[in-house]
């Protein structure tokens, strides 16, 4: 099994529904996102997938928080935005556009989100 990995990030504000204290407030973050993507196989240029693939699809994916309000965004205008409910809608969006770019056996294994240095969250599949 091969694993690679990719990060970027995003600038965006949020407040935490329902939380007793500063985070209740509206305050803005440096989001971290890094992406791990697992396969059995290489292709015929011995790599799993283009380092550039991944990263533009991660990017069209940050790109609907970066510089917003992410609870105006959907699903986040409903659902919480907290570091672990992104790392998870995330996942699952990377998860599609992978299925769409490849149709082969590369799997999402992990999105991590940071939210600082010393915060963050970790969603993946126990598929």
């Amino acid at each position: 099994m091969y694993e690679i990995s990719a990060s970027a990030h995003f600038d965006a504000a949020h407040y935490l529904r329902g939380y007793k204290g500063k985070c209740a407030n509206v305050h803005g973050h440096r989001w971290q996102v890094e992406i791990a993507m697992q396969g059995p196989e290489l292709n015929e240029q011995g790599i799993l997938i283009d380092f550039m693939d991944v990263k533009t699809m991660l990017k069209e994916v940050l790109d609907l928080f970066d510089h917003r309000m992410i609870n105006e965004v959907p699903p986040f205008d409903g659902l919480n935005p907290t570091a672990e409910n992104i790392a998870r809608f995330i996942f699952r969006e990377m998860s599609e556009k992978l299925k769409r770019l490849t149709g082969s056996d590369i799997k999402i294994a992990r999105v991590t989100v940071r939210e600082s240095e010393s915060a963050g969250a970790t969603y993946f599949s126990d598929e």
